[in-house]
């Protein structure tokens, strides 16, 4: 029996690692792992479009009780109402003179509440709102100049002070009162002052007469009242006086402050917060003249206000958690390389495929007990599953107490991380592409133990051996 040539004594025989290596990281398995990885993204892409469908049922949950309770608020400023009657042609007309505050103070007392529709939710509040301030009339002459017309008619009998919303009065009490002047008034609906439709119909207004007696120029009158009122997520202030003091508070503990000005103070705790502003317009505040009531000019000194979020919105960090599956199944497959190269045991591409399946898993999972118990339970829970899953897997893979323990425990390590960078709105990609610059950096120094140069020789030598006759 005669044999074929021998391998070259000069090839330089393969490590065991590196025989090793060559086994488990062959060119084929890594291109069948690397179409697994792809195809991770269909059904991530099914569970984006599942998640958006549910929150699109939030929406409109939040929609309902936009209708049923009451609107995002925002109320706007009171300002006095002075009728200017004129000749136009044969006929009569009217306009609105409109004075703004000089100075406002506001103390708004928001009590949340959570109403739900299944496992939708949205917050409400009901808003007990004290305010306060001064208007300052100017002379006759100066109103005149501003209505342009020195033959029209000062209608001081009928003035009135306007208080209203931009969306409606959902919650305002019928015995809800104002004191102008030390003189009680009662709020009455728009059209039984005004009786038409066109002046009232340009926001959600109450009207209060004004006494006539004490209406003079250059008087300065004062105001003082409480209003009740019921909205949903935000609460603002539209201003349009000189000098603004407002103060919000709630016992909700995850304000968002919004508008033209953040506030001067605010302090945000378990409890809730209290939030401050002070606002002051240069240069005395100037009358304006229409012939509606509502000019949204009025009030463009000022938008303030606060949204009623939650911490960790289920939907949102649902959608981010999808958006970053890719991420978590290319470490979970970093740390199973690395779990089979180091033990010694080998693992097959359709295991690397069930191991993917259970972790494309994890976004549905995180959805579906999202919605009852909140996002922070339910995504440990959901780790907490498919972390059992995954490694009972493997146990039965590797058969081997130790190894299955250092990858329940790298793991466990992965969603630990992913936690943590699916709550760093501003640093997650940095964080992100740091963790992957970390992992092919452990890679590299791993496969400084493989003899690359020696398994390829090795390998060919394999190939060109003719077998013994």
């Amino acid at each position: 029996m005669t044999h074929g040539p021998s391998v070259s004594a000069s090839a330089e025989p393969p490590s065991d690692m590196t025989a090793w290596a060559y086994e488990i990281m062959s060119p084929l398995k890594l291109a069948l792992i690397g179409l697994i990885v792809i195809a991770v993204i269909i059904p991530n892409l099914l569970i984006s479009l599942l998640i958006a469908e549910r929150e699109g049922r939030q929406t409109s949950v939040e929609s309902e009780f936009t209708r049923v309770w009451g609107p995002s608020q925002q109320i706007y400023s009171p300002i006095l109402v002075v009728p200017y009657q004129y000749q136009s042609g044969p006929t009569l007309a009217r306009k609105f003179i409109r004075l703004a505050p000089t100075s406002l103070s506001v103390v708004a007392n928001l009590q949340p509440q959570e109403r739900k529709r299944g496992w939708f939710r949205a917050t409400v509040y009901d808003a007990r709102i004290e305010l306060q301030g001064t208007f300052l009339i100017p002379d006759d002459s100066r109103l005149h100049d501003l209505a342009n017309d020195r033959n029209g008619q000062l209608l001081w009998n009928e003035s009135f002070v306007a208080f209203g919303t931009s969306g409606n009065l959902a919650g305002f009490r019928s015995d809800d009162r104002i004191a102008i002047n030390g003189t009680d008034a009662l709020w009455q609906p728009c059209l039984d002052i005004i009786r038409d439709e066109r002046v009232c119909s340009s926001a959600a207004l109450v009207l209060a007469k004004a006494p006539a007696d004490i209406l003079q120029s250059a008087a300065t009158v004062p105001f003082k009242f409480s209003a009740s009122l019921r909205g949903t997520t935000s609460f603002n202030i539209a201003f349009g006086g000189k000098d603004l003091d407002a103060t919000v508070r709630s016992p909700w503990p995850t304000p968002s402050f919004r508008g033209d000005v953040l506030p001067a103070t605010s302090t945000v705790t378990a409890e809730g917060f209290d939030a401050h502003w002070q606002i002051m317009s240069l240069g005395s505040q100037r009358p304006s003249i229409s012939s509606a009531i509502v000019d949204p000019q009025i009030w463009r000194v000022a938008d303030i206000g606060v949204d009623l979020i939650e911490a960790t919105p289920v939907y949102r960090m649902v959608s981010r958690a999808a958006k970053y599956s890719l991420l978590f199944v290319v470490l979970s497959f970093a740390t199973y390389a690395t779990f089979e190269l180091l033990s010694r045991s080998r693992i097959h591409v359709v295991q690397y495929g069930m191991l993917a399946l259970s972790l494309s898993l994890f976004p549905l999972l995180l959805l579906a007990l999202g919605e009852p118990i909140g996002y922070t339970a339910g995504y440990w829970a959901s780790a907490g599953l498919v972390l059992t899953q995954s490694t009972l897997y493997t146990a039965a893979v590797a058969r081997r107490v130790t190894p299955t323990l250092v990858f329940g425990g790298m793991l466990a390590s992965v969603f630990a991380f992913l936690y943590v960078l699916l709550g760093l709105e501003t640093y997650s990609l940095m964080i992100g592409a740091l963790a992957l610059f970390v992992v092919v950096s452990a890679l590299m120094v791993v496969t400084q133990a493989v003899n690359w140069s020696a398994m390829r020789r090795g390998s060919e030598a394999q190939a060109e051996a003719p077998r013994s006759i």
